[in-house]
């Protein structure tokens, strides 16, 4: 796992933001459903700790949307690049995800969340991105939810869709 933070933001929280996502993420990708050919093999990532100038242009560039958003994953794996995956022997790499300090920061006193709590939901969102779990489709959606739930709740966390609010 890989750490970038660029932005100074995330370096005067009250809470350890690299701390967390060593722990938060392979507890994700340990509780998912991953496919047969990933089991046992040592995944590597990255996790960019940013702001929304950042996430805005990747946003704008990668998926057409010109707005800041919390999180985006760039996932590396697909579901039929089993031919494709290096020797067993060798990390898998699975993908990078971003985080926009403001925009997090902002839902979480607009929802009235703790801040590490909300990051810490979004770095389990992201994780199961990268991992193939979307939630444009209602029940893939209902699956993801219910899977970040049991993650958040290993972690401490309360349901954090208790007050119906989404991530994305």
């Amino acid at each position: 796992m890989a750490i970038a933070i660029n932005c100074d933001y995330w370096l005067s929280l009250d809470f350890d933001a690299e701390e967390i996502a060593k722990k938060i993420v392979p507890l994700a990708f340990a509780m998912a459903d991953i496919p047969v050919s990933l089991h046992g093999r040592d995944l590597e990532f990255s996790i960019v700790l940013t702001d929304d100038e950042t996430t805005q242009a990747l946003n704008r560039d990668y998926r057409g949307k010109d707005k800041p958003t919390n999180v985006l994953s760039f996932a590396m794996l697909d579901s039929n690049d089993d031919d494709f995956l290096p020797p067993a022997d060798q990390p898998l790499p699975v993908g990078d995800i971003i985080l926009a300090y403001e925009t997090i920061e902002s839902e979480a006193i607009e929802q009235s969340k703790p801040l590490r709590d909300h990051y810490a939901h979004l770095l389990v969102h992201g994780a199961l991105h990268l991992l193939g779990y979307d939630h444009e489709d209602p029940h893939e959606g209902d699956v993801m939810e219910s899977l970040e739930i049991r993650i958040l709740k290993k972690y401490g966390i309360e349901n954090p869709y208790l007050d119906g609010k989404t991530v994305a």
